[in-house]
């Protein structure tokens, strides 16, 4: 008698299922780390960002304005006479702060705050893709869009609001 060796279409189909299990559950965890590394980017993003602003701040005595859409109104020209820094351009204003201010790595921009009286405190928002990540809050307000950042930097000498 003759044997025939081999596989049954009954355990190959159980095989490739398994597999493709197995492909769309590593396929996710990659996904997931992917996200958190752009999450983590951004925050060292705005890290940087904050060193560049104190070293302005050490040069102007303030912190520069605002525009309404979020940029840093502080490159090209002068001090006195600042125009809006774009994202992933560069900040120049008489000084080189910065030779290229970071840039979303999905594109979407920052947003920068700063107190519009006295320019002494300023916050920076970024979107986070991690909704678990434990700084995440999808309540922040920024350029008075709400619901578009997710993650907020502020500056360390922020004068915290009372509570009542």
């Amino acid at each position: 008698m003759i044997q025939k060796k081999g596989f049954t279409l009954v355990e190959l189909l159980i095989v490739i299922a398994l597999l493709g299990f197995l492909s769309v559950f590593g396929l996710s965890l990659f996904q997931g780390s992917q996200r958190r590394a752009r999450d983590s980017r951004r925050k060292g993003d705005l890290k940087e960002i904050t060193k560049v602003l104190e070293m302005y701040a050490n040069d102007a005595s303030v912190y520069p304005s605002a525009s309404v859409t979020g940029e840093i109104i502080g490159c090209a020209g002068t001090i006195a006479l600042p125009v809006a820094c774009t994202w992933g351009g560069s900040w120049i204003n008489g000084v080189t702060y910065m030779q290229r201010l970071p840039k979303d790595p999905y594109g979407t921009s920052y947003c920068y705050e700063v107190d519009s009286n006295s320019k002494k405190w300023y916050k920076l928002y970024a979107r986070l893709e991690s909704t678990d990540d434990v700084d995440f809050d999808d309540s922040l307000v920024c350029g008075g869009v709400s619901g578009q950042y997710t993650y907020v930097l502020i500056s360390p000498n922020i004068t915290p609001t009372p509570t009542p």
